[in-house]
């Protein structure tokens, strides 16, 4: 009982979101949202998203984008901020600590792909100040190497325009912002590389191919 009525809380919170988001993206924000690619996006199934992180807008904007509902990654932290935490929740957030072991966090990371639900993730694991795509952390391989779930590169323009680095308070845009799904990868196409290192360049140069940004690694290598 208590899981149906839980499913029956998402499912309407779930509708009531995507319409807010609707009415919210174009005013006050004036945004006209470019979907590319939506029929790429498994509707089923056990799924890794990776996205470039340009933005604090990139989650809702990624989320309502996508065709199916996305579990995101976020901050260990957000669970505990009033209102948002509950959303957070509510929207089956996985929280992790940021750039330091977490075992939980991975471990309801693995269980929810594993599960069949999509888990979004912004392998950056920051803002990009200097707009360029920074190299991805080694955690969404873990994640990877457990589940085996076919991996959908995403790339998202624009959202900076909403909330440019640095602010917290979103603004008018004026503009465009798209959002691009590529095609799915699957699992051994990535760990049949020859090296972790070479796997995450890989799924760089797939999200830097969507979203137009130049792969700060390789402007090192």
């Amino acid at each position: 009982m208590r899981a149906l009525w839980n499913r029956i809380v998402f499912d309407i919170a779930y509708v009531f979101f995507k319409l807010l988001f609707a009415i919210t993206f174009r005013f006050p924000f004036f945004v006209w949202l470019r979907i590319e690619g939506g029929a790429n996006v498994p509707r089923r199934g056990g799924l890794i998203v990776v996205a470039n992180h340009l933005s604090l807008a990139d989650p809702p904007v990624l989320w309502y984008a996508a065709p199916r509902h996305l579990c995101f990654i976020g901050r260990a932290d957000i669970p505990s901020i009033p209102i948002v935490g509950a959303i957070a929740r509510l929207a089956k957030m996985v929280p992790i600590k940021q750039r330091a072991p977490d075992r939980t966090g991975l471990k309801l990371a693995i269980e929810t792909v594993q599960s069949g639900e999509a888990l979004a993730i912004f392998p950056e694991g920051e803002l990009s100040e200097s707009r360029d795509l920074q190299p991805f952390l080694p955690g969404v391989l873990l994640i990877l190497r457990q589940t085996r779930a076919p991996v959908l590169p995403v790339g998202i323009v624009g959202t900076d325009r909403i909330l440019p680095y640095g602010r917290l308070v979103p603004k008018p845009a004026f503009g465009v912002v798209r959002v691009r799904f590529g095609q799915v990868i699957p699992a051994e196409q990535i760990l049949s590389l020859p090296s972790a290192e070479a796997q995450l360049a890989f799924l760089e140069e797939q999200v830097a191919r969507l979203s137009g940004q130049r792969r700060a690694r390789a402007c090192h290598e």
